[in-house]
């Protein structure tokens, strides 16, 4: 009878640990696609296999456990992956996402390596979801989307504590700081943002402010503001960007316009049209991007795409160092499949 309660007693302990383990969460992306690039260079086009150019392959950890009273613990652990090499992104353990935090009646906070406030708006904002576009044959990554093309800013920051707010309306908001960790000068590499946003049935509208800091303490300020309104046979979308620096070796503007139409069901059309302007070149300064893709829904967790992506620059410049040089244009076409789970 002993035994018996004694094999009963572990069972349940396990079970107990069982129980408190299940609101973790695996998850990822699978994301592999043949690009064909041309980047204006004497070298001619380039093709490649490539991982993350819909969306970033990845995997993940993410996590809550009930504390009472409303109040949640909540991690993610996220690494990035080459899916065509096996590397890892950035040759980090958790390059993507590594944060632990507290969520309640008074919103989010989390501390760790996290996603700025400008990487949600451009991600709101972009029909092709910072994917697909502004890359390059035989870089493996997620693109970036019109967030690459259009800003120098940056997409995570580490040693960072962030606050969001829960909804109240529509409305929202987001802050961001993250510690420069440099002694005696607290604004040395230090980042600060802040955003606010208002999501209601086919409307959402969003702006953000960041500034981040270089080890002598002078700022890289971006502004962003953008909207999308869902018409039902057509989502449409809207934004502008500006970056400038305290040592005036920044200085751009930019805008775009999209569309997402759904063709059925299972198929979308997207296409953007961007611009940036670099102010501190007096003439042929702008910078032209032009896009368009298609995806296909096999089920709801795979899909198949296609885009292109045509980067036009003027004489003196070269937006995001996609071409081979100042002036010349960059073109990029993309077929993948993405899977994830």
């Amino acid at each position: 009878m002993k035994k018996s309660l004694i094999a009963l007693s572990v069972l349940a302990a396990i079970a107990g640990t069982a129980q408190a383990q299940s609101n973790v969460t695996m998850y990822g992306v699978v994301d592999m696609a043949i690009q064909n690039e041309n980047n204006g260079g004497k070298a001619g086009s380039k093709t490649a296999l490539d991982s993350g150019e819909q969306a970033g392959s990845r995997l993940g950890f993410k996590g809550t456990e009930d504390l009472g009273g409303g109040l949640k613990a909540i991690f993610a652990l996220e690494m990035g992956i080459l899916a065509d090499t096996g590397a890892s992104q950035g040759g980090l353990s958790f390059g993507r996402q590594a944060w632990v935090g507290l969520q309640g009646d008074f919103g989010t906070v989390k501390a760790g390596r996290q996603y700025t406030p400008q990487f949600y708006f451009f991600d709101a904002v972009d029909p092709f979801d910072l994917g697909f576009t502004s890359g390059s044959a035989g870089v493996s990554t997620s693109t970036g989307g019109v967030f690459g093309f259009l800003s120098a800013s940056a997409w995570r920051v580490n040693n960072s504590i962030s606050y969001q707010s829960n909804d109240i309306s529509g409305f929202s908001a987001r802050a961001l700081y993250g510690f420069g960790e440099v002694a005696g000068d607290t604004s040395a590499n230090r980042s600060v943002g802040i955003s606010g946003q208002y999501a209601a049935g086919p409307l959402y509208v969003g702006a953000v402010y960041y500034k981040q800091n270089d080890v002598a303490g002078n700022g890289l300020k971006s502004v962003l503001v953008g909207a999308t309104y869902d018409f039902g046979v057509a989502k449409a979308a809207v934004g502008y960007s500006k970056d400038t620096s305290d040592t005036n070796t920044v200085d751009q503007k930019g805008y775009m316009v999209g569309v997402t139409v759904p063709v059925t069901t299972v198929d979308s059309f997207l296409a953007t049209a961007a611009r940036s302007t670099n102010n501190l070149v007096a003439t042929g300064n702008t910078s032209t991007q032009l896009a368009v893709g298609f995806t296909h829904a096999l089920s709801k967790r795979t899909n198949l795409y296609t885009s292109f992506s045509r980067n036009t620059n003027d004489a003196n410049v070269n937006q995001a160092g996609l071409a081979a040089g100042n002036g010349l244009t960059d073109r990029l076409f993309n077929v993948g499949i993405l899977h994830s789970f």
